[in-house]
């Protein structure tokens, strides 16, 4: 348990990485543009209590993929604690968390004084779109329910609303109700963050906080009917917990970088 007023957090997502450090996706270097992404955030936040990295972290798969990702991570000082996306292996996420002795990443409910953080697995093995399956759901219940009294966020790799984006609104979590059904128990649940759909938003319903971040890599266009890329740059997000509950957040993109990106791609 980490002892402290505000809890500072920096959420890193979908970065796509390959077992060569030459990978791409939609022509963008991947692991490049995580190191850009990775400069800004030891420039910018020196103090970091805990990393969230919020799936697709690997495009391949590879057990190569993760163990590069672990040791990028290394930069930023701080405990780290992922959670697989669609492109994932679980499997080879395991393996490397055992060659690099950091079994600790995969846990899955964090605390402090005043927050618990709980990280489920919203993947589908072979499917693109998230279902939090009866273990998850049963994991969220039971963490919300032991530390009743603390403020909780709640993270996954899937979108569990609406986008508005026809082509990304089908691949999101497709058992959102059963999501709700559970929070609806619970009073203490703050803020729900996730990545996935590689765009940042942020908005409040019924006084639950519903937060995406962009991705370390490529971008998708907002509000898009079909498959679009957007011309922001890759980015991370900031969260600093505080003591009452409430939460400053902040988005940082990598800017005056001419990133290589096949914007004529149709999918992924």
């Amino acid at each position: 348990m980490l002892k402290q007023q505000t809890v500072r957090v920096v959420q890193i997502t979908d970065s796509h990485l390959h077992a060569s450090q030459e990978g791409t996706l939609l022509g963008m270097n991947t692991l490049n543009s995580l190191d850009l992404v990775l400069d800004r955030v030891v420039a910018e936040r020196p103090e970091i209590d805990v990393v969230l990295a919020t799936g697709d972290i690997a495009q391949d798969g590879s057990v190569g993929a993760y163990t590069t990702f672990i040791g990028r991570m290394d930069r930023l000082g701080a405990p780290v604690f992922w959670t697989a996306g669609n492109h994932d292996d679980r499997e080879h996420m395991s393996q490397a968390l055992a060659l690099t002795g950091r079994q600790s990443m995969a846990r899955s409910v964090f605390t402090t004084d005043d927050w618990v953080i709980v990280l489920l697995d919203s993947t589908v093995p072979g499917k693109v779109y998230g279902h939090l399956a009866t273990d998850q759901l049963a994991l969220l219940d039971r963490a919300l329910t032991q530390h009743s009294d603390k403020h909780a966020l709640v993270t996954f790799h899937h979108h569990p609303k609406s986008m508005g984006s026809r082509w990304i609104d089908k691949i999101g979590i497709h058992n959102e109700a059963d999501l709700m059904a559970v929070l609806g128990r619970h009073t203490n649940v703050r803020a729900l963050l996730w990545g996935h759909v590689h765009q940042s938003s942020d908005e409040v319903r019924d006084g639950l906080r519903y937060i995406s971040t962009p991705s370390t890599c490529v971008q998708f266009e907002p509000k898009s009917k079909d498959f679009s890329i957007d011309t922001e740059g890759p980015g991370y997000r900031w969260l600093d917990l505080h003591a009452d509950g409430s939460i400053d957040t902040g988005l940082t993109r990598v800017e005056g970088v001419d990133f290589e990106i096949d914007y004529s791609v149709k999918g992924y």
